[in-house]
């Protein structure tokens, strides 16, 4: 039987584990694929789903239900690289992704006009945006990777939506994770930044038909939190009523988790437009302890709608990013009973309160959803590298 080094941090380790379980399915379920097609008496099957069960500094353990068994197959993946625990199993997901023919910077650019655009709150701009293919019905946290350019021609409508992948961006793809895999593990952080550093993701806070003879949902708001002079924020003011922005891929959040038991919820400013969609959808019979969070007292009027919030179950904090943790831990500290979580704010303070609800009140896993939607040395979009 092998044996396997074990990561001394185990904090990391479940917060490596839980992220890519939760956020990143598509990834593994591409990892899996890839190793279970080298595996002669499985390669033919169908992947049902795919969860990261243990990671070691060699490998990770992958539990895979297949269509062909109602029991689950354990397989263990072994790492390609040296480097950070994150770097090696974001090369795994590229990797598998490129050996699968298909694009690991996304499902496909999606391009849509700017038809209105105004401030809801000091630093909150709303774009209101008109698609030529669909948008979610309503999918609350739905996000859209969008590149810092506009154009100001409206595309050709055949390529609005591009899924059929070019030869040059086939080689690129696999150039690309022939120099992670030899790269150092600090020059392979710089060439994902480099690669990563014109994209940010934000939030579809809602999206509706333009008129009842629409065959989908083809307009909608996209909300963006301008903070300071970063290059989203630039980005963002800049914009204009006619102008044609584009994606290079989309994410939904995962919440299904909030369902059932006593839910708290958190965001600060960057989360907004995700948490607001929650509440507008939420079927949990029990309303959630809620705190929102903002610098400045005037961002705090995006939650106006008093139907969403439940007034003795509400906390508002008012503070500079570097102390949410505190400030945030204070409050949780009151609450009695917490089941189930979903927060997502800065990432030093999202890592200080997830241990804690972890270690100390023994909310984990697929129940403890406290993530990093941005960070606050690089002031940059998301923090999610994977």
């Amino acid at each position: 039987m092998d044996t396997y080094t074990p990561i001394p941090d185990i904090d990391k380790k479940i917060d490596i584990i839980d992220h890519v379980n939760q956020d990143h399915t598509e990834e593994l379920l591409a990892i899996a694929k890839s190793h279970l097609s080298q595996i002669k008496s499985l390669h033919e099957a169908t992947i049902v789903s795919a969860s990261v069960l243990d990671v070691f500094q060699e490998g990770m353990d992958i539990i895979v239900h297949l269509n062909t068994t109602l029991q689950s197959t354990k397989i263990f993946v072994p790492f390609e690289i040296e480097g950070e625990l994150e770097d090696k199993i974001l090369y795994q997901a590229y990797a598998s992704i490129v050996q699968q023919g298909r694009d690991f910077s996304g499902a496909g650019k999606h391009f849509f006009k700017i038809i209105d655009k105004q401030k809801i709150t000091t630093n909150m701009v709303r774009l209101t945006i008109e698609s030529t293919t669909e948008l979610p019905a309503y999918y609350p946290g739905y996000a859209y990777a969008f590149l810092l350019k506009t154009l100001k021609k409206r595309p050709h409508s055949g390529t609005l939506k591009a899924n059929k992948k070019h030869w040059s961006k086939k080689l690129f793809d696999h150039i690309f994770v022939s120099l992670m895999k030899h790269l150092s593990s600090k020059n392979r952080q710089k060439l994902l930044q480099s690669a990563n550093k014109d994209v940010r993701l934000y939030t579809l806070r809602k999206s509706w038909k333009k008129d009842k003879n629409a065959r989908f949902h083809n307009q909608g708001y996209i909300d963006i939190f301008t903070h300071g002079k970063t290059p989203g924020s630039q980005w963002a003011n800049e914009l204009s009523a006619g102008d044609i922005i584009m994606s290079r891929s989309e994410a939904k959040d995962k919440h299904p988790h909030l369902s059932n038991g006593q839910a708290l919820l958190i965001a600060d400013e960057t989360a907004y437009p995700a948490m607001a969609g929650i509440l507008e959808h939420w079927l949990n019979p029990l309303p959630p302890y809620i705190i929102i969070i903002s610098e400045s007292e005037d961002e705090q009027s995006y939650f106006e709608n008093k139907d969403l919030l439940v007034a003795d179950q509400v906390h508002r904090v008012i503070c500079p990013p570097e102390i949410q943790s505190t400030r945030i831990l204070a409050i949780i500290r009151q609450i009695t009973d917490i089941d189930v979580v979903w927060a997502a704010f800065e990432s030093e303070s999202a890592k200080t309160v997830r241990h804690y609800l972890r270690n100390q009140r023994q909310i984990a896993g697929k129940n403890n959803h406290t993530k990093a939607y941005w960070n606050l040395k690089s002031k940059r979009g998301t923090a999610d590298d994977l």
